[in-house]
């Protein structure tokens, strides 16, 4: 029940935020929420939390979208400061996103603001916790700006910045540098990454996304050692603030620290489905503008996804199919977290890729590969050889599975929904039905 409550309020957060401006709305579906928990013997806790993530909601949609206190056609110049570090795309101009402080008038007079939105800039260079001042004006849901200037950026932030020049500058010895800084780091070196498209069109941009799975691949390969070297407890406290540091690097992206978030609570003992929720809570305590983040909602959403539908659906799998369990895992998950994420995509990008169920464990693998060999490349230069090679190959598996057609009507995805339905109730049904002959057998032996 509480992925199921997750889930429904980032995909209100998202398509229906004015919901949580109606707390004559809100408060009944809490009061439900909490009866139905108690029902199902859940801890007062797990109400708390609950009613916690729908009052914080409805304190941070409201930066999901700028506010200012003149009319927007006045405004000709922005304060603020970047929750989004500038992207930059060979070809395009880059772009940033920024947290409103106070706009500016023609007449030079300051206007208080609040709110984030999406800067598109001619060139631009600024990081997480920047400063700026940016003149342009509104088009719609974005800022075009003529001119920006970076006002002041903290010590932390500048040593943050000189670390990521000096990783970027490593992984440019190499041909697919763009690919190790993107999965490192989040952002690329030059903007001239060429799978990012085909990703999109094949329905594996996830992989390549700094998300979970890459901060999970750093804790799989120092979790061993860093326990042999300083114990249990040691080894736990130093690999969770290498895990925060390279939260930091990434400039604290959302989907990445609700991985963070939720791997510490995890380890605190917390149960699952409360610290799923949890994640969501302290992500907006400490990051409030992240709801609006698409980055972040993808991973709440398909995440989600795979904590409901995902067991069953694999065992369902296998009981039909002879497949080994690294398969069936990976397409059930696969399946599961499309299931439930397919609406954004399909409303944000007008498609969708079903073959991704079958694509995601290879790609996965290899990703994973990649960025483990990237980040040992740091330390050893000679890496770099396999490296390109690794990524001459992915540029040809990623144009195959970019090649495959896309949805963009619904009837695929009932399709696909009605198919995984079918097979866990059908296996559901058998399972009952060999248990229930299986007790009539064993009654009358005895």
């Amino acid at each position: 029940m509480g992925y199921l409550i997750t889930v429904a309020a980032i995909y209100l957060a998202r398509y229906f935020p004015s919901f949580f401006s109606r707390p004559l709305l809100v408060l009944p579906l809490l009061s439900i929420a909490a009866v139905v928990l108690i029902w199902n013997r859940k801890g007062e806790l797990y109400v708390v939390i609950i009613a916690l993530l729908f009052s914080l909601l409805s304190e941070s949609v409201v930066l999901s979208f700028p506010d200012t206190s003149i009319s927007e056609d006045s405004v000709v110049a922005f304060y603020g400061e970047v929750i989004q570090d500038s992207q930059q795309k060979k070809g395009r101009t880059s772009g940033f996103r920024i947290l409103l402080s106070a706009v500016e008038d023609r007449k030079g007079n300051l206007f208080n603001a609040s709110g984030n939105i999406y800067v598109i800039s001619e060139q631009s260079d600024f990081y997480y916790g920047d400063e700026v001042y940016v003149k342009g004006n509104f088009s719609g849901p974005v800022i075009y700006a003529s001119a920006s200037r970076l006002l002041s950026r903290s010590f932390i932030s500048s040593l943050r910045v000189k670390a990521i020049g000096s990783i970027k500058e490593a992984f440019r010895s190499f041909e697919g540098g763009e690919l190790a800084s993107l999965l490192v780091l989040g952002t690329g070196s030059d903007g001239s990454f060429v799978l990012s498209s085909d990703a999109r069109r094949s329905g594996l941009s996830h992989v390549l996304a700094l998300s979970g799975m890459h901060l999970s691949i750093i804790a799989m390969l120092i979790a061993g050692p860093l326990v042999f070297l300083f114990g249990k407890r040691g080894g736990k406290i130093i690999l969770y603030m290498i895990l925060f540091l390279f939260s930091f690097l990434s400039g604290w992206r959302p989907s990445l620290v609700r991985a963070f978030i939720f791997r510490l609570v995890i380890g605190l003992g917390v149960d699952l489905e409360e610290s799923f929720i949890l994640s969501l809570v302290l992500l907006i305590v400490f990051f409030p503008e992240s709801i609006a983040d698409l980055g972040a909602q993808y991973s709440f959403i398909s995440l989600g996804g795979i904590f409901i539908l995902s067991s069953s659906l694999e065992k369902a799998i296998r009981f039909f199919t002879p497949l080994p369990r690294a398969i069936t895992a990976s397409v059930a998950a696969s399946a599961s977290a499309l299931i439930f994420s397919i609406p954004v995509t399909a409303l944000t990008f007008g498609s969708y890729q079903l073959g991704a169920i079958i694509t995601s464990l290879p790609f996965n693998t290899l990703i994973s590969i990649y960025m483990i060999l990237s980040l040992f490349s740091l330390v050893f230069p000679f890496l770099g050889v396999i490296l390109d090679a690794l990524f001459h190959f992915m540029e040809w598996a990623f144009s195959i599975a970019g090649s495959f057609p896309e949805s963009s009507g619904l009837g695929p995805y009932l399709i696909l929904s009605f198919a995984v339905s079918a097979v866990i109730i059908l296996h559901v049904v058998i399972d009952n039905a060999n248990l229930l002959s299986s007790k009539h057998v064993d009654s009358e032996l005895q």
